[in-house]
């Protein structure tokens, strides 16, 4: 890699890193959708992450995060994030000195620290709102059994009262998705859009970050899309946004299959990311019976 800066130099991540960090977090196993150059430069507004290579197998993302409430701790400050294999003890050790706690360790890296001497100066809790919802690309495009009953009833909802077309997003259709993007903003309170800003500048520059997606028609109108992107050798993929116009009675169901159904062969799982603690998200992504979770642990100094 040669324009992501060597540790210990941190410099703030810009497209100039797509190349190199894109193939760097395409490649990894974790399966942590936070672990993508897409996700990572979407939030860098937010979060303020910069980048710093270690190794060949290691890079330091680092950000600074507002405030979040786990447990007994306040979350807020200065954080990083370990994106593949852990760095050595005096590495992890100066990191703790300038970053607050350690965020999103993979189940693998859990595996590994919880057996190093030098956990014991460290509390390492799972953090259970942001376990990434894993399922089978198959369940989701097939939607078999009394499990799936409701969701397959509205699904052909939708098909019933509709001319239904799918089309792939690219420079032409981005634009109808657009359309349905600001549909979803108008029908949502004033002061509360949600992940608009992040959602639109996904869309317009989709090629660059290189995501993928389908968008979704009914009656010749756009009326869904769902954004995404393949992670772990393209064997999984990560549903990003997923937005609809709420008065298609089943265009949720319908976007949820239909991206599963234009997925290629070589994708196994579908990652539909994290419920950040919200019950009602939660109840959701539960209805469509995960296979799995990507866990994540949060690694914090005794003393805080």
């Amino acid at each position: 890699m040669t324009t992501i800066p060597e540790f210990p130099i941190f410099e703030p991540v810009t497209m100039d890193m797509a190349e190199d960090l894109h193939a760097f977090c395409e490649a990894l196993t974790s399966g942590i959708s936070e672990f993508s150059f897409a996700n990572i430069y979407i939030d860098t507004l937010k979060y303020k992450y910069q980048a710093s290579q270690v190794s060949t197998e290691t890079v330091i993302v680092t950000g600074i995060s507002p405030s979040r409430s786990f447990m007994e701790h306040q979350l807020e400050g200065p954080f990083f994030m370990v994106l593949g294999a852990i760095p050595k003890d005096d590495i992890l050790i100066e990191l703790f000195k300038k970053f607050r706690y350690w965020k999103n360790m993979s189940l693998d890296s859990y595996e590994i620290f919880s057996k190093n001497p030098v956990s014991q100066n460290f509390q390492i809790f799972e953090d259970r709102d942001n376990f990434d919802y894993l399922y089978d690309k198959n369940d989701l495009a097939l939607l078999q059994g009394k499990d799936f009953h409701k969701k397959k009833n509205l699904v052909n909802a939708f098909t019933s009262a509709y001319s239904t077309e799918v089309k792939p997003l690219d420079i032409y259709t981005a634009k109808e998705a657009l359309s349905v993007l600001e549909s979803w903003k108008q029908a949502r309170p004033a002061d509360d859009y949600g992940d608009y800003k992040q959602c639109k500048f996904a869309l317009e520059n989709f090629i660059s970050l290189k995501m993928n997606g389908i968008v979704v028609y009914a009656d010749g109108i756009p009326a869904g899309f769902s954004l995404g992107e393949y992670m772990c050798n393209e064997t999984m993929f990560v549903v990003m946004f997923e937005k609809g116009i709420n008065s298609y009675k089943g265009i949720y169901q319908f976007i949820n299959r239909s991206q599963a159904i234009d997925l290629p062969g070589n994708v196994i799982t579908i990652n539909r990311e994290q419920d950040l603690g919200n019950p009602g998200l939660r109840q959701a992504k539960m209805t469509y019976r995960p296979c799995s979770f990507t866990k994540k642990y949060l690694v914090l100094p005794e003393s805080m």
